[in-house]
């Protein structure tokens, strides 16, 4: 038996939809899992979004439980036990924040099955004091570790001598299928007669949005047949954003829309669109890329992380993280766009990085 120590539904997000996924391939792979989940993940207090919960309803085809308080150490202690009980082979903890860090550290050291570090991000994009101790007290009682990208593999390099194995971001096969281009143009409202790029997901400082606004001066001089598509939930004010825009008179080409998008709304963005767009100034590696790929989309990414890892040659373009080069990318994608337009460029890469192919190659390494 796997014990994932993870969110699932009912919250929402890459997390608990990656964890979903997941575990649901596994279950096909013939592995026996449970997931232990969150009775309080995030305080409301401390969470910068709107909500934590799915409003989608679905009924999971496989056991999980709420158990952890992140706040409460007794439900630390609870968790320890349940799982002890359960008697697991291997327990997958999945870390994304130092918040899990004292709750996650506590359970491994009550545990007596394997321990699994899955990390998504070693260190988080906006650095705290405390955040490298709080890392390693997690680590210490940890067996073996697996990431996503080389560059976190790198990182926890430093803060561990427990063995690292480098995965890759699967491809999110669970979506909704793409719909027909000029159905989803005119859903949305938007111009079939211009070009239109997407950035997507949630709205924080290191996504650098304002290097994308600064760069469109130097695209719409070019290409101004063009509109950005700002698309998902805001973690930080949206005002100094829209003022940007307004004083480099780019305001009428970019069209926010910020607010949280289901799952059963995906298809819409991602089919209207005809670049994706991640103008990051830091990274691991991102959940939007693969979401790309699904809907057969070329991607636009900075030099930053392990950004680059997730394309190809003929699946994306790579770009310095500064407003100019930026900018001369998106122009050199719009004037190339039917070079990436190949389908078994994307067909090879859904079937490389699947779900499958990533649980395979975890039972091989981990489970096995």
């Amino acid at each position: 038996m796997v014990v994932v120590v993870a969110p699932s539904y009912p919250y929402r997000g890459g997390i608990a939809d990656t964890t979903d996924a997941f575990v649901e391939t596994l279950l096909k792979q013939n592995q026996k899992v449970v997931v232990v989940s969150f009775s309080v993940l995030y305080p409301k207090l401390l969470f910068p979004g709107k909500t934590q919960f799915s409003e989608e309803h679905k009924t999971l085809s496989y056991k999980s439980v709420r158990l952890i308080n992140t706040l409460n150490p007794y439900s630390w202690w609870k968790t320890a036990k349940y799982i002890n009980l359960l008697n697991p082979n291997t327990v997958v903890f999945r870390y994304w924040s130092p918040w899990l860090a004292l709750s996650y550290g506590t359970i491994a050291r009550l545990l007596k099955s394997k321990k699994i570090a899955w990390i998504d991000n070693a260190l988080p994009h906006e650095r705290k004091l405390g955040d490298k101790i709080l890392l390693k007290f997690f680590l210490d009682k940890i067996n073996v570790i697996a990431s996503m990208s080389e560059k976190v593999s790198s990182t926890l390099k430093v803060y561990t001598k427990k063995p690292i194995k480098t995965l890759f971001h699967p491809i999110n096969n669970r979506l909704p299928d793409p719909i027909d281009k000029a159905t989803a143009v005119t859903t949305l409202g938007l111009d079939s007669k211009i070009k239109h790029l997407l950035f997507f997901g949630i709205i924080r400082p290191y996504k650098g949005l304002d290097i994308l606004i600064k760069s469109l001066p130097t695209l719409l001089k070019k290409r101004p047949n063009t509109q950005v598509l700002v698309v998902g939930e805001p973690y930080e004010s949206m005002k100094h954003y829209r003022a940007l825009a307004v004083s480099l008179n780019v305001s009428d080409y970019i069209l926010f829309h910020d607010s949280f998008v289901p799952n059963t709304e995906i298809p819409l963005w991602f089919s209207a669109c005809d670049w994706v767009i991640q103008p990051y100034k830091s990274a691991t590696q991102s959940g939007i890329t693969p979401m790309a790929i699904h809907y057969s989309k070329p991607t636009i990414v900075t030099d930053v992380g392990g950004l680059a890892e997730g394309i190809t040659a003929e699946t994306g373009l790579v770009s310095k993280a500064d407003p100019e080069s930026f900018g001369k990318t998106l122009i050199k994608a719009l004037e190339k766009s039917e070079a990436f337009q190949n389908p078994k460029a994307f067909s090879k890469l859904k079937k490389e990085k699947s779900w499958h192919a990533f649980c395979q190659e975890f039972i091989s390494d981990f489970l096995s």
